[in-house]
């Protein structure tokens, strides 16, 4: 589960309340099936991107779906999304808010894993 944090005052966004570098890169393992829940824990809705994969929306609140294929999952105000993703392109691929002035104050990670790891 991955907490989606932050606020307006002070202006500063993250996520599990960490926000950029402290935020831990998130480590999957190559060629396994990797699901997260994505909790909106703050007051707007975040466009939420992940580089190098497209994931699979498995859950939105409370409703479980075989949803569409994307790169990027609007996770409303109060919200709980899942998405699914296969670790199949080994690297250190960006995880982060896409409204920008959210990611620039924190709301950004990375998703690391090698071919044999």
């Amino acid at each position: 589960t991955i907490d989606l944090t932050g606020s307006m005052a002070p202006y500063a966004w993250g996520f599990n309340g960490k926000r950029g570098t402290e935020i831990e890169p998130m480590r999957v393992k190559h060629g396994e099936r990797v699901i997260w829940t994505l909790r909106n824990r703050t007051d707007m809705a975040h466009p939420i991107h992940l580089h190098g994969h497209h994931f699979q929306i498995v859950r939105i609140d409370d409703q479980r779906l075989r949803g569409a294929m994307r790169d990027t999952i609007l996770v409303p105000v109060g919200g709980e999304v899942d998405i699914a993703f296969d670790a199949d392109n080994p690297g250190r691929w960006a995880f982060h808010c896409h409204h920008l002035y959210h990611m620039v104050t924190g709301m950004m990670t990375t998703v690391e894993y090698e071919k044999y790891a």
